[in-house]
């Protein structure tokens, strides 16, 4: 659905004005307001039905869009009904605008008479100009038929090795991507909480971490090293703004400085907060010195990485 400013208008309007709002509190209030704006983003004249056609599952709103679970999700909602702040169909899973932000009836009707081609013509009759099916005309382009088979030699290749090659991409996509799920579902909220952020507070949210280790995974860092990059950047340029008096607003405002440590493979060395990470320091700078001399004869052996020994003492611990 279309965002207009008018309706955007009353609805902050009326979290500022409306007594409903007012004797809910101030959470409550603001999570009104973002649950309205999810209606006029992602709900067709007004109405947002969850989990039909392709459209998220309450479930899924509840979590990742609002930060809550179904239940108290659902708890809210039966409460704005109550008051008429929204209409709540549980059974289709029907949530809609207040009467005062729904689109009038002349909207409606513009939208429908749109949708079937807009106004007819003044006159009938047709002329070269207006003539409907000039649109879709089939030109004919010279030499289309000459360089057929050429054109299909080149773009598109149907070899057997092709298809292997195109499977073999599709299979490291798929295990990248469960990677960065990963790695996102363990940093997320760890970015926002070292960015200074309250989760009761603030509407900024953690989706632009996903973006920061999709980043860095495929620069080459592993999960752990991703994650410390992340949070070293988020804290360092926190007490850095915060030093001068000012606060980040959104988890984006860190976006130039990750980027640029990213780049940089500017990597914080891993806190040693136990015995046995000391231990697994010590194994590493072991392994570390017999890579150096293996290097040196000649050997092409890998890299030992710390965080594969601190992973394996800490797994064992």
């Amino acid at each position: 659905m279309a965002r207009s400013v008018a309706t955007e208008r009353r609805m902050l309007q009326m979290a500022a004005t409306d007594i409903r709002l007012l004797e809910l509190g101030d959470t409550l209030a603001m999570l009104w307001v973002r649950l309205v704006a999810f209606i006029l983003e992602h709900g067709s004249d007004g109405v947002f039905v969850a989990g039909h056609d392709g459209a998220p599952t309450l479930a899924g709103i509840a979590t990742f869009r609002f930060r809550l679970d179904e239940t108290q999700l659902k708890t809210y909602l039966e409460t704005y009904a109550e008051t008429r702040l929204i209409t709540w169909d549980e059974t289709r899973g029907a949530i809609g605008l207040p009467d005062i932000l729904m689109p009038s009836r002349r909207v409606l009707a513009s939208r429908e008479n749109g949708k079937k081609g807009g106004r007819p013509r003044n006159s009938d009759r047709i002329t070269p100009q207006n003539d409907p099916r000039q649109r879709h005309a089939i030109m004919p382009i010279a030499g289309g038929r000459t360089v057929q088979p050429e054109t299909q030699t080149e773009t598109h290749e149907t070899s057997r090795a092709h298809k292997l090659s195109l499977a073999c991409t599709d299979q490291s996509q798929d295990k990248l991507q469960a990677r960065i799920e990963t790695c996102f579902q363990a940093t997320g909220r760890k970015a926002f909480d070292a960015a200074g952020f309250d989760i009761a507070k603030d509407r900024a949210d953690w989706g632009i971490v996903r973006q920061y280790v999709a980043d860095a995974l495929r620069a080459g860092l592993n999960e752990d090293e991703a994650e410390r990059l992340i949070l070293g950047e988020i804290a360092r340029v926190t007490a850095r703004v915060g030093e001068k008096g000012g606060r980040p607003s959104h988890l984006g405002y860190f976006k130039p400085a990750i980027a640029q440590a990213i780049a940089r493979r500017d990597v914080p060395a891993p806190v040693l907060s136990s015995a046995a990470d000391y231990e697994a320091k010590r194994a590493y700078d072991e392994a570390q010195r017999a890579w150096v001399r293996d290097q040196i004869d000649g050997k092409e052996t890998p890299e030992p990485m710390l965080s594969d020994f601190l992973a394996r003492a800490r797994s064992a611990a």
